[in-house]
Protein backbone atom coordinates (compact mmCIF):
# COMPACT_ATOMS: atom_id res chain seq x y z
CA UNK A 1 0.00 0.00 0.00
CA UNK A 2 1.54 3.13 -0.93
CA UNK A 3 2.38 6.11 1.78
CA UNK A 4 -0.66 8.86 1.76
CA UNK A 5 -1.34 12.01 3.89
CA UNK A 6 -3.38 11.18 6.46
CA UNK A 7 -6.05 12.88 7.12
CA UNK A 8 -5.79 15.74 10.00
CA UNK A 9 -9.71 16.11 10.59
CA UNK A 10 -10.12 15.84 14.22
CA UNK A 11 -12.49 13.41 13.93
CA UNK A 12 -10.78 10.70 12.03
CA UNK A 13 -7.84 11.17 14.42
CA UNK A 14 -10.03 10.26 17.38
CA UNK A 15 -11.21 7.28 15.16
CA UNK A 16 -7.47 6.54 14.68
CA UNK A 17 -6.92 6.87 18.68
CA UNK A 18 -9.55 4.88 19.23
CA UNK A 19 -8.58 2.00 16.93
CA UNK A 20 -5.13 2.39 18.74
CA UNK A 21 -3.66 1.83 15.35
CA UNK A 22 -0.43 4.12 16.13
CA UNK A 23 -0.79 6.41 19.46
CA UNK A 24 2.34 7.29 19.40
CA UNK A 25 2.02 9.41 15.38
CA UNK A 26 -1.86 10.45 15.85
CA UNK A 27 -2.16 11.79 19.55
CA UNK A 28 0.32 14.88 18.77
CA UNK A 29 -1.47 15.61 15.38
CA UNK A 30 -4.92 15.84 17.65
CA UNK A 31 -2.66 18.16 20.08
CA UNK A 32 -1.40 20.03 17.06
CA UNK A 33 -4.70 19.90 14.87
CA UNK A 34 -7.15 21.00 18.18
CA UNK A 35 -4.72 23.48 19.80
CA UNK A 36 -4.24 22.16 22.82
CA UNK A 37 -1.75 23.34 24.86
CA UNK A 38 1.36 20.69 24.77
CA UNK A 39 2.47 18.56 27.67
CA UNK A 40 5.98 19.90 27.51
CA UNK A 41 4.79 23.55 27.62
CA UNK A 42 3.18 22.90 30.62
CA UNK A 43 4.22 24.92 34.38
CA UNK A 44 4.86 22.83 37.05
CA UNK A 45 1.79 23.92 38.89
CA UNK A 46 -0.41 22.94 35.37
CA UNK A 47 1.30 19.28 35.75
CA UNK A 48 0.71 18.71 39.54
CA UNK A 49 -3.38 19.24 38.70
CA UNK A 50 -3.20 17.01 35.35
CA UNK A 51 -4.72 19.84 32.96
CA UNK A 52 -3.52 22.70 31.61
CA UNK A 53 -4.84 26.60 32.17
CA UNK A 54 -7.19 28.44 30.14
CA UNK A 55 -6.33 31.31 28.35
CA UNK A 56 -6.82 33.80 31.49
CA UNK A 57 -4.60 31.87 33.38
CA UNK A 58 -7.26 30.02 35.52
CA UNK A 59 -8.02 26.49 35.80
CA UNK A 60 -10.95 25.01 34.08
CA UNK A 61 -13.49 23.85 36.21
CA UNK A 62 -15.15 20.05 36.07
CA UNK A 63 -13.61 16.83 35.96
CA UNK A 64 -10.19 15.82 33.60
CA UNK A 65 -10.61 16.86 30.16
CA UNK A 66 -11.62 13.71 27.69
CA UNK A 67 -8.38 14.80 25.27
CA UNK A 68 -6.58 14.04 28.50
CA UNK A 69 -5.12 10.32 26.94
CA UNK A 70 -2.98 7.68 29.49
CA UNK A 71 0.10 8.56 27.20
CA UNK A 72 -0.69 12.58 27.72
CA UNK A 73 -1.02 11.46 31.56
CA UNK A 74 2.13 8.95 31.47
CA UNK A 75 3.89 11.84 29.69
CA UNK A 76 2.69 14.54 32.21
CA UNK A 77 3.61 12.48 35.42
CA UNK A 78 7.38 11.75 34.00
CA UNK A 79 7.37 15.67 33.56
CA UNK A 80 5.93 16.06 37.34
CA UNK A 81 8.66 14.18 38.50
CA UNK A 82 11.61 15.30 36.68
CA UNK A 83 10.53 18.70 37.50
CA UNK A 84 10.06 18.38 41.08
CA UNK A 85 13.26 16.49 41.44
CA UNK A 86 15.06 19.48 39.49
CA UNK A 87 13.51 21.63 41.84
CA UNK A 88 14.70 20.00 44.94
CA UNK A 89 18.10 19.44 44.10
CA UNK A 90 18.15 22.94 43.69
CA UNK A 91 18.10 22.92 47.48
CA UNK A 92 20.71 20.07 48.19
CA UNK A 93 23.50 21.92 48.49
CA UNK A 94 22.19 24.67 51.36
CA UNK A 95 20.91 21.43 52.84
CA UNK A 96 23.99 19.22 53.35
CA UNK A 97 25.56 22.70 54.69
CA UNK A 98 23.01 22.71 57.48
CA UNK A 99 23.68 19.12 58.30
CA UNK A 100 27.57 19.45 58.56
CA UNK A 101 27.06 22.89 60.60
CA UNK A 102 25.14 20.64 62.93
CA UNK A 103 27.45 17.53 63.13
CA UNK A 104 30.33 20.24 63.63
CA UNK A 105 28.61 22.33 66.50
CA UNK A 106 29.42 20.40 69.64
CA UNK A 107 26.07 21.72 71.07
CA UNK A 108 24.67 19.71 69.31
CA UNK A 109 23.65 16.28 71.14
CA UNK A 110 25.31 13.08 70.18
CA UNK A 111 21.81 11.12 69.39
CA UNK A 112 20.93 13.88 66.38
CA UNK A 113 24.76 13.83 65.38
CA UNK A 114 24.09 9.70 65.06
CA UNK A 115 21.04 10.24 63.14
CA UNK A 116 22.86 12.75 60.53
CA UNK A 117 25.25 10.27 60.12
CA UNK A 118 22.72 7.63 59.81
CA UNK A 119 20.93 9.10 57.76
CA UNK A 120 23.95 10.27 55.31
CA UNK A 121 25.45 6.45 55.77
CA UNK A 122 21.48 5.17 54.21
CA UNK A 123 21.57 7.69 51.54
CA UNK A 124 24.69 6.50 50.03
CA UNK A 125 24.62 3.03 50.57
CA UNK A 126 20.92 1.86 51.41
CA UNK A 127 19.20 0.48 54.43
CA UNK A 128 21.20 -2.44 55.96
CA UNK A 129 19.10 -5.91 54.67
CA UNK A 130 17.24 -7.43 57.55
CA UNK A 131 16.52 -10.78 58.13
CA UNK A 132 13.54 -12.71 58.52
CA UNK A 133 12.75 -16.29 59.39
CA UNK A 134 9.48 -17.99 59.44
CA UNK A 135 8.06 -21.35 59.40
CA UNK A 136 5.38 -21.66 56.72
CA UNK A 137 4.30 -24.87 57.93
CA UNK A 138 2.91 -24.44 61.40
CA UNK A 139 -0.63 -23.58 59.74
CA UNK A 140 -3.18 -26.61 59.15
CA UNK A 141 -0.75 -29.17 59.23
CA UNK A 142 -0.27 -29.07 62.96
CA UNK A 143 -4.02 -28.54 63.57
CA UNK A 144 -5.16 -31.77 61.12
CA UNK A 145 -2.66 -33.55 62.92
CA UNK A 146 -3.48 -33.30 66.17
CA UNK A 147 -7.52 -34.08 65.04
CA UNK A 148 -6.30 -37.51 63.61
CA UNK A 149 -6.59 -40.47 65.58
CA UNK A 150 -5.25 -44.03 64.58
CA UNK A 151 -5.93 -46.96 66.08
CA UNK A 152 -4.20 -46.96 69.40
CA UNK A 153 -6.15 -44.35 70.48
CA UNK A 154 -3.64 -41.78 71.08
CA UNK A 155 -4.00 -38.61 69.03
CA UNK A 156 -1.30 -37.83 66.53
CA UNK A 157 -0.83 -33.82 67.05
CA UNK A 158 2.12 -32.39 68.58
CA UNK A 159 1.78 -32.00 72.81
CA UNK A 160 2.27 -28.19 72.51
CA UNK A 161 -0.11 -27.57 70.02
CA UNK A 162 -2.38 -25.90 72.22
CA UNK A 163 0.45 -23.79 73.91
CA UNK A 164 0.78 -26.03 77.41
CA UNK A 165 2.79 -29.08 77.67
CA UNK A 166 0.76 -32.03 78.44
CA UNK A 167 2.32 -34.30 80.67
CA UNK A 168 3.09 -37.88 79.83
CA UNK A 169 3.18 -41.36 81.41
CA UNK A 170 6.78 -42.79 81.49
CA UNK A 171 5.62 -45.95 81.47
CA UNK A 172 3.49 -45.11 78.41
CA UNK A 173 6.24 -43.37 76.16
CA UNK A 174 8.51 -46.38 76.89
CA UNK A 175 5.43 -48.59 75.91
CA UNK A 176 4.53 -47.12 72.43
CA UNK A 177 8.70 -47.03 72.01
CA UNK A 178 9.06 -50.16 72.27
CA UNK A 179 6.11 -51.16 70.15
CA UNK A 180 7.72 -49.00 67.57
CA UNK A 181 11.34 -50.65 68.06
CA UNK A 182 13.14 -47.49 69.30
CA UNK A 183 13.91 -49.11 72.67
CA UNK A 184 17.38 -49.11 73.31
CA UNK A 185 16.91 -53.03 75.58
Amino acid sequence: MADRELSRDPNRIRKRLRRNTNPARDMPMLVEVIGYKPVSEWDLEELGRGRPKNSDGSFPSGGKPKWITPMIEAERKKRLAEATHDALMAHSDAAMRVLGELVDDPKTPANVRMQIAMFLYEQQHGKAASKVSLDATIGPRQAIASAIVLDDGLPQGHLTIEGELAEVDEDETEADRAMIGLDDD
